[in-house]
């Protein structure tokens, strides 16, 4: 058994001030699901561990505001972007114990004005 990441979605091009959705699908094969965290420029801004209460974590960076209300295990909602937000993203999935597997893929965003 493996985890293995089926989709990362992070659009291409996105236009500043408007809400963006981020996209990380993955298939856990049978394993129980340790984390989801993602990352912009290798800064982690956004990490969700079911077993936490509450599950979701946010941490500051440039750029970034998480729309936590509409943010889950697969998808992070990003608020009024602005230029600070162009960037490298990373989504990494980890497996629970004992494999502690990890995946993950980047996506390149670029923002710009009107």
């Amino acid at each position: 058994l493996a985890i293995k990441l089926t989709e990362v979605r992070v659009p291409k091009h996105a236009i500043r001030g408007q809400d963006v959705m981020l996209e990380c699908h993955y298939d856990l094969e049978g394993e129980a699901l340790y984390s989801v965290k993602w990352y912009k420029d290798g800064r982690e801004f956004y990490r969700y561990v079911p077993r936490d209460d509450p599950p979701q974590q946010t941490f500051p960076v440039e750029g970034i505001t998480v729309n936590v209300q509409n943010s889950t295990n697969s998808h992070v909602m990003l608020e009024s972007i602005n230029l600070f937000s162009s960037g490298k993203y990373r989504c990494e999935a980890s497996a629970e114990a004992p494999s502690f597997q990890t995946v993950a893929e980047n996506g390149e965003m670029m923002v710009v004005g009107e």
